[in-house]
């Protein structure tokens, strides 16, 4: 039997970026967004790690995208030794919107799906799972561009929670849309602290998907190298 009927995985739960399509493809979007201004680009890149590193002990003013939004801006805001008070830090949401959002939206439709990974989705639907996508960024037209639209039945971005993955507010937000145990959901991702154990340490199955060395990852159920591979191992 597979993996899904095994286990009794109802949902299957999917990363997007690097997951769905090739990380190179994202990392290209992503060195384009560092103009005009490198400054501000780098120190939204810090304050992304930060933000990752302290939001369980030091959580935004509300659980909400704006309340993630305001509390990345205070921090690009310090990198940049800018002033944080209230009109600064709105200024500075605007400029990173600008430079990193919106650019994303209009870049990402040109993304290409891996191969083998409609037919798998299309494999897991026919077993009676459904899909949910879980992504750090905003979706835009992620999904209709990899033309899967038509197969997810739930789709979040964890900044909408005030949280980033691997943040346990962050997984339990996915969660509570679901309304499934987690122990019935399989989350499927290329990163391994920010996928598989932010999945584990919300109580789901995690699988990792690498090109590269597949040992080593205590925290990931399954880890494999393909779409291909994950068909024939899970479903």
């Amino acid at each position: 039997m597979s993996f899904l009927l095994d286990q009794n995985i109802k949902v299957l739960a999917l990363d997007i970026d690097g997951t769905l399509y090739p990380k190179w493809m994202l990392n290209v979007r992503m060195l384009a967004t560092s103009f005009p201004s490198l400054r501000l680009a780098l120190s939204f890149n810090k304050s992304r790690k930060e933000y990752r590193r302290i939001q369980d002990q030091d959580p935004p003013s509300e659980n909400t995208r704006f309340g993630l939004l305001e509390k990345q801006a205070s921090l690009v805001c310090r990198y940049m030794k800018c002033p944080t008070d209230a009109q600064s830090v709105k200024r500075m949401i605007d400029r990173i919107n600008k430079q990193f959002y919106r650019a994303w939206e209009r870049s990402f439709l040109s993304i290409k799906p891996y191969k083998g990974m409609r037919k798998a989705l299309i494999q897991a639907k026919e077993s009676g799972m459904r899909i949910a996508v879980f992504s750090d960024f905003p979706l835009s037209e992620k999904l209709k561009t990899l033309k899967i639209d038509d197969l997810v039945d739930l789709a979040l971005s964890s900044e909408d929670s005030g949280y980033l993955k691997p943040s346990k507010k962050a997984f339990s937000f996915l969660l509570a849309h679901l309304e499934e145990d987690p122990q019935q959901v399989l989350y499927v991702g290329d990163s391994y602290d920010k996928d598989c154990q932010g999945a584990k340490n919300a109580g789901m199955y995690a699988c990792l998907l690498t090109e590269g060395r597949k040992a080593g990852y205590s925290d990931a159920d399954l880890v494999v190298g393909s779409w291909k591979e994950f068909s024939s191992l899970v479903l």
